[in-house]
């Protein structure tokens, strides 16, 4: 789970700098003029036409979906980058589908409806689906509004107007916009919704565009032409900036330039301290477009595998050929590599009806909790794992979410177990040595760390959920927010009895929480004796060149002070003093 957006606004009272705070998209610095975009949707018809006038309409769709198909190859042409090229294609396949444009067709020979308002309440029909049963539907549903929105525009011969080398403000942007307005040298992005997972911010990212997302209303307090810096590696954004910061800021965004020329040379070096202990750096991931990514910045395979995005509708929750290719092209596009699965993580803040709604979510029917219940979804979801393993032997590992009893664990062993043994009996081939390991992410697990590392395969530690519990913080509630701090001392000493029961046990420990991206908590973290850390491969070098620069001996030295440390200011202190030790 991504670390959620702080929303907030400051001012300092010497120069009128108005500071916005949401979440990184993509890191780099934008400094430069605005241009404001709203996505002007034409209005759409709301008569009915005469049954004469159906073919014509039928025939203006058919010309606006081969208009849309034109111009996303056209965009297809001008793209080398993988990531980028994968989602136009993807939306090319989308428009070409026979089932929607057999559903658009019949609304106007049926209902007589005209061209755009079909298009419109066809495609509203499937984005109710995802809004009904798709984890995280809010960016999941953009793709899908985004080619209705440009087959309406098609049909109402609708353009925009954003200014060259300007900085890109909107509500959300779709992938193929990005894509269209990178044509244009955006230099930045700056987006009300979205998160760092949503397409957008993938796209954002593989195109090297700074972007910060999640603002809420910054379309309401930026205006065109306004000057702002944007900070993608913090999610900030500066409006009506004074000389001195402005100075400031592009003096950073030098040296960000910079150090990007050398990021290439830096993933290339053997992944070792200055000492030479080993470490792993590998990469979360949902998307089959991120693995350009992954590749670009030499990632040792996927910590994180999260499998929510190949549930689009209730139809595919038991697809077992779907999921299992899905999992097949991760495997293929990651070799020699391991990747990590996370079975189907949802369930709590995230159900399919309203009518099933907690009142306290995060401490609810989620996680394996909800796929105990639900156990069809999980075996087929192992079934899938288990069947696309046997083509990779020895490179699949299933890690269970949201564990908070050591019964779970067994009962999911057990099942594993039985599916193998049922596969064998097909006669398919399968991989015994898949490993089963689980999330530490509830305290209960962290205490009795000794006891599950007993019998688990391996342990991964997702510091993003046990910060929330172990602080009792609601992270989206911004009275306490500033209690949420993955650094806080208590989430150390509690890492640290993790790290020594897998340590006496001989089995693997990684994080892949947001804490193993901050350069100086992966230090940290290395200190500790946990050499594999997961994470957004867009930091993975910067995490790289922090580990490299010192001895190993340095950073247990290191974690050492910070498990002595009492509070979060002597954390403050103790990674102040390393970064200057560092920059020195």
């Amino acid at each position: 789970m991504e670390k959620p957006t702080k929303i907030k606004m400051s001012k300092n009272t010497e120069h009128n700098e108005h500071f916005l705070q949401g979440a990184p998209g993509c890191p780099g610095i934008a400094i430069g003029r605005c241009s404001l975009y709203k996505r002007q949707r034409p209005r759409v018809s709301d008569t009915q036409v005469d049954d004469s006038e159906t073919d014509h309409h039928v025939e203006r769709f058919r010309d606006a979906r081969e208009e849309a198909e034109r111009e996303l190859n056209k965009m297809l042409g001008n793209q080398d980058d993988g990531s980028v090229t994968d989602l136009i294609k993807t939306q090319i396949e989308m428009l070409n589908d026979p089932e929607l444009s057999n559903q658009v067709e019949r609304e106007i020979r049926v209902n007589n409806k005209p061209a755009d308002s079909a298009i419109q309440d066809v495609f509203e029909m499937y984005l109710q689906v995802i809004r009904k049963n798709h984890d995280d539907a809010l960016e999941r549903s953009v793709d899908m509004a985004d080619v209705r929105d440009r087959l309406i525009q098609i049909l109402h011969d609708h353009t925009d107007d954003i200014i060259e080398d300007s900085i890109l403000v909107a509500r959300e942007l779709s992938p193929r916009e990005i894509i269209e307005f990178s044509t244009r040298n955006i230099k930045g992005i700056i987006m009300d919704r979205g998160g760092t997972t949503s397409h957008a911010a993938i796209i954002a990212r593989s195109m090297n565009i700074p972007t910060v997302v999640g603002l809420k209303e910054a379309t309401k307090l930026i205006d065109t032409d306004e000057c702002v810096i944007l900070d993608g590696s913090n999610g900030e954004v500066m409006l009506e900036p004074s000389e001195e910061m402005l100075s400031k800021y592009k003096k950073l965004r030098d040296q960000q330039v910079a150090a990007q020329a050398d990021f290439e040379e830096i993933c290339k070096r053997p992944n070792q301290t200055a000492d030479g202990h080993p470490f792993s750096l590998q990469a979360n991931i949902e998307f089959a477009e991120e693995i350009s990514s992954l590749r670009k910045y030499r990632a040792e395979g996927v910590g994180l595998l999260r499998t929510e995005s190949i549930y689009l509708s209730r139809k595919n929750f038991h697809d077992r050929q779907l999921q299992q290719e899905f999992y097949e092209s991760i495997l293929e596009l990651t070799a020699p590599h391991p990747v990590t699965i996370r079975l189907f993580d949802t369930g709590g803040d995230k159900f399919f009806e309203e009518t099933e709604r907690e009142q306290n979510p995060f401490l609810g029917w989620r996680g394996i909790r909800m796929l105990l219940d639900e156990q069809d979804l999980i075996k087929n979801q192992m079934r899938a794992i288990l069947k696309a393993a046997a083509n990779f032997k020895g490179r699949v590992r299933i890690l269970i979410p949201m564990v908070s009893v050591l019964e779970e664990l067994h009962e999911v062993q057990e099942m594993m177990k039985d599916i193998q043994a049922e596969l064998e009996d097909e006669g398919v081939d399968t991989d015994n040595q898949v490993q089963l390991g689980i999330m530490v992410e509830v305290p209960s697990v962290a205490v009795q760390a000794d006891l599950f590392a007993r019998h688990a395969d391996f342990l991964s530690i997702g510091t993003n959920d046990l910060t929330q519990y172990v602080m009792a913080v609601d992270r989206g509630n911004e009275r306490i927010s500033k209690l949420y701090d993955q650094r806080h001392p208590a989430m150390w000493r509690l890492i640290n009895q993790v790290a020594e029961a897998a340590e006496k046990e001989n089995i693997s420990i990684s994080v892949c929480g947001e804490l193993a991206s901050n350069p100086i908590a992966a230090c940290c973290l290395v200190g500790l004796g946990i050499s594999d850390l997961s994470m957004n491969t867009v930091v993975l070098p910067t995490v790289k060149q922090m580990l490299l620069a010192h001895t190993y001996a340095d950073m247990q030295q290191f974690a050492q002070k910070v498990l002595e440390s009492n509070t979060l200011e002597d954390i403050d202190q103790l990674f102040l003093n390393w970064k200057e030790k560092t920059d020195n």
